[in-house]
Order: C-alpha cells, then structure tokens, then sequence
C-alpha cells in the first residue's frame, strides 16, 4: 500500500468542511447518475454511487465510511471489483489561522497483484492521482470559499 498525501487550506470553518465532505452532495458530478446510502451518514454507512462513463459504461462503486469524527476527520473505503484494489481515502480537518487545513490522505495500492509493473510505473500513478487530488482540493476551495 502507498499514501498518496496533500493538502490546501481553506478559509472556511471546519464545520462547513465537514458538513460538506461527509455528505452525498460531494460525491456528485456530471458522471454521477444515482447515490444511495443505506442509512444516514456516520461510521459503517455503506454507499453506492452509480456512473456512467463517456462510453455509456455504467458502474456502480461501493464504500463504506471507515472514520468518522465530527469536524475532524471523515474517510471512506471504496471497496474495488479485482484486479483494482481497495482505496482508502481520508479528509483531515485541522484549524489554521482563520481558516482550516485539509488533508487528503489516500491509501492504495499502486500495482495490484496480476497487474503489468515497469519501471516508474508506481510513481507514474502516484503524481497522476496526487495531480487529481489537487485539482479536488482547489475545486473544494472554490465551492466552500465562494
């Protein structure tokens, strides 16, 4: 397993954070088509997000919330259809001036087993999915901080 860390800060309270990254609304976008949890959001919630790729490929991908601690921290297992591994995500909520600092923590595994390795490849994947993180994390600004 590799951790793939970075993280912004956000001139928000932690509280507006939490409120928005442990909630159904952050995982939507426009290859979202449904969400569904099977109760209200805390530890041990499992969810189902259905996308549909560019292709017409609908998936559905299962998690579970594996932290939880109000304010604080908020993670998620996504649990993947092998050869993938799972994935953990966490956020990490710390104050920081006026504003709080937010970590993104995620725990994957780079090469699964019976997947091609060359040379570099691991930290080929590892920037590309540091690169989208970041990308998250600006949009996260922008939508709390607007």
């Amino acid at each position: 397993m590799s951790l793939i860390e970075t993280s912004i800060n956000i001139n928000a309270s932690a509280e507006k954070i939490f409120s928005y990254v442990a909630s159904l609304d952050a995982l939507k976008n426009e290859y979202v088509t449904n969400i569904e949890a099977d109760g209200p959001i805390k530890l041990g919630t499992k969810i189902n997000t259905t996308i549909k790729s560019t292709m017409g490929v609908v998936n559905v991908i299962t998690s579970e919330v594996v932290a939880y601690e109000a304010n604080k921290l908020f993670g998620t297992k996504t649990i993947a259809k092998p050869p993938a591994s799972d994935v953990v995500s966490t956020y990490v909520l710390e104050p920081d001036g006026s504003g709080t600092k937010v970590t993104l923590q995620t725990e994957a595994m780079l090469t699964p087993p019976g997947m091609p390795s060359m040379p570099g490849m691991e930290d080929m994947m590892r920037n590309q999915m540091k690169a989208g993180y970041d990308t998250a994390l600006a949009e996260l600004k922008k939508k709390l901080e607007g």
